[in-house]
């Protein structure tokens, strides 16, 4: 379950800046809050950054 989570993480965030660079151009907001999201989703998905650091 958890590498299905990790190989989606990228395919988010590639999906999330896609909506961010259409959302800068056309200046519709519901692009950019979507792109928010999916970054987000993409960053919690991905695990890297909340597990700690190794000593």
């Amino acid at each position: 379950m958890k590498s299905r989570l990790r190989a989606l993480s990228p395919i988010l965030l590639l999906i999330g800046i896609i909506l961010l660079a259409i959302g800068m151009y056309t200046n519709n907001t519901t692009y950019s809050w979507a792109s928010a999201i999916l970054i987000l989703l993409s960053l919690f998905t991905g695990g890297r950054w909340m597990r700690p650091r190794r000593k």
